[in-house]
């Protein structure tokens, strides 16, 4: 009789467990900003940047990029605004080109996902959306493309260069 009882506490003990108690690897976080790269001589015309070094002001560790068009990059959602400086180095590597950018949001809004997961924040980008910090040597101009970040599906934001 005992081991029926004991069966019937565990079986009812699983069974009030809920869905929420696990987060899912595939659960959507914080979404990143995601910048697409543009020719500023023909500002249709998607332009990839060459061997970058990105590294998050007051941040250790760099991130290296071989050429690509389009970045994700997580933003600081204690602050304002979140600064990058981008390193862009000639194929020779006698001539470095460096710019520091503070990509400025708002409106920050958090959104309960499930208990397991928490929250998740969901942000707008700032008129204007970057600052440059320094006298820009290969930054042109930027344009928002989708002002609410809510997920990193499409690009948020244009940087002509």
């Amino acid at each position: 009789m005992r081991p029926f009882f004991l069966l019937l506490f565990l079986g009812l003990f699983f069974l009030h467990c809920e869905k929420d108690d696990v987060c899912n690897e595939g659960t959507p976080g914080t979404p990143r900003l995601v910048i697409r790269f543009y020719d500023k001589e023909n500002p249709a015309e998607i332009k990839p940047l060459p061997g970058i070094t990105i590294q998050e002001i007051n941040q250790e560790n760099p991130i290296f990029y071989s050429e690509f068009d389009s970045i994700a990059l997580p933003l600081d959602l204690t602050q304002s605004y979140t600064r990058y400086a981008f390193v862009l180095s000639s194929e020779t590597d006698t001539v470095t080109l460096a710019d520091t950018l503070q990509f400025n949001i708002q409106n920050r809004r958090d959104i309960y996902t499930r208990r397991a997961c928490g929250y998740r924040a969901e942000y707008e980008l700032a008129q204007p959306p970057i600052t440059p910090i320094n006298t820009p040597s290969w930054f042109y101009d930027a344009t928002i493309l989708i002002d609410t970040i809510q997920n990193e599906e499409r690009a948020h934001l244009a940087i002509y260069h």
